[in-house]
């Protein structure tokens, strides 16, 4: 049963042809060839057959007839010129083709079946167009290494361009790194020779005002015929013309599509391009995390060293001028215990960096800058306590060979002495010795 829908107004006839026959009206010619024009086009259909005759018309269109291979049943077709030149199929005599399309019925040429898709049938058929096209457009350099860009570094505005429909954009998407790429997606058919419109389209829609970083074509294996869009040569002339560098995530059986081959990069799976936009975000955050690693080792570092040397410094000088010795002792404490809560503090923000880096960075300059203060405090007291800065005060420090006098029994009458002040050296001689005994001075 066949329904006939009236373009004009968009009114739709529910009854058959035989209904329109049974009511007894009488058409006129022109009424009755519309009338069959539009039911004729409900018979949408995909034939194969042999070509018997080619005509190329004034206006570029060209005509050509369809034979059955069984007997001798023939169709006349016509292809618009601009169908034509997109497929890339030249048809000669004697070559299998299918053409889709529809039946129509015009008031002055008669029946023809209007195709608006032509491919080659049969493997063998595709296989040698493959090879002669892929001969030709590697001649011109379309596939040569040196006109390949680079992808660009820390790409994030993406255009991907495959099926809403198809497995391909969920693997996409489901391993693509959370880096904040910005995905302009358009919906293109991608099966057989059909989605060659829609791709170029696509591909023309980001050229125009894409303001892409990158292109991405995807989609899953298939035969050589489903992939016949891909190794359509308006589409790969498209691909090596593009203002961007483009990648191609297409699985192939046995021949790589040419639009791959066309690419600036070329992988076999939709996960595999992920792995492309993903590879110098993921170097960068390796580095970042080894970076991390590095300051906070050279910290410690540098911490072990200043308590090496505050303990080494506070030792001499316990030795020198042991009255400061309990101050010191009680700063070297209280340094010890700073530096446990550093190290307390630098293990806690290493466990919170994976969760925010942010809020690390910002707690580690805060310790920074804390134990820099205490520091300088360190540093002023210590400055204090030194002994040689308490000369200034009237005290003076007495030596004997180059050792510090304590006590009557550290000299002998006779002997040379040094006395340091707070501006210079005496140099002067025992002339006598009084001991005080155990009263002290």
């Amino acid at each position: 049963m066949v329904f006939f829908i009236a373009k004009g107004g968009n009114r739709v006839y529910n009854k058959t042809m035989v209904d329109y026959l049974a009511d007894g009206k009488i058409f006129s010619v022109s009424d009755y060839v519309k009338l069959l024009d539009e039911g004729l086009r409900a018979f949408r259909a995909r034939i194969v057959g042999e070509v018997s005759e080619v005509n190329p018309g004034p206006t570029g269109h060209i005509y050509f007839t369809l034979k059955d291979e069984k007997d001798e049943y023939l169709i006349r077709c016509v292809i618009w010129r601009g169908r034509y030149n997109l497929y890339g199929v030249r048809l000669r005599e004697g070559m299998k083709i299918i053409a889709s399309g529809e039946p129509s019925l015009h008031p002055k040429y008669g029946f023809k079946f209007i195709a608006e898709v032509i491919e080659p049938a049969g493997e063998g058929i595709l296989k040698k167009e493959y090879e002669a096209l892929k001969k030709k457009l590697e001649a011109e350099g379309i596939f040569s290494p040196e006109r390949k860009r680079p992808i660009p570094e820390f790409p994030r505005r993406v255009g991907l361009i495959t099926s809403w429909n198809g497995a391909a954009i969920n693997d996409f998407l489901n391993n693509l790194g959370k880096y904040g790429y910005q995905i302009k997606f358009i919906d293109s058919r991608v099966e057989g020779q059909a989605a060659v419109p829609e791709l170029i389209g696509a591909i023309d829609y980001f050229i125009e005002r894409g303001q892409i970083d990158v292109l991405v074509l995807i989609r899953g294996g298939g035969s050589l015929e489903s992939l016949q869009a891909f190794n359509n040569e308006t589409l790969v002339r498209r691909i090596a013309s593009c203002p961007f560098p483009v990648i191609c995530g297409i699985g192939h059986d046995k021949d790589v599509p040419l639009a791959s081959l066309a690419a600036d990069r070329a992988v076999s799976t939709p996960t595999a391009v992920t792995s492309v936009l993903n590879e110098s975000w993921d170097r960068a955050l390796a580095d970042l995390s080894m970076f991390e690693k590095e300051i906070i080792y050279r910290y410690q570092e540098m911490l072990r060293k200043a308590e090496f040397s505050l303990e080494d410094f506070s030792n001499k000088l316990s030795g020198q001028f042991g009255v400061f010795f309990q101050n010191l002792e009680k700063l070297s404490t209280q340094l010890k215990d700073r530096l446990a809560e550093i190290d307390y503090s630098i293990r806690n923000i290493k466990r919170s960096f994976v969760v925010n880096k942010d809020l690390l960075l910002r707690g580690f300059k805060k310790w920074t800058d804390n134990t820099g203060i205490f520091l300088e405090g360190v540093e002023k007291q210590l400055k204090i306590f030194n002994p040689i800065y308490q000369l200034r005060f009237g005290y003076s420090l007495v030596y004997s060979r180059k050792k510090l006098v304590r006590s009557t029994k550290d000299v002998e009458v006779g002997e040379p002495l040094d006395i340091r002040v707070s501006d210079g050296k005496i140099n002067s001689e025992v002339k006598g010795k009084t001991n005080y005994g155990k009263r002290g001075i």
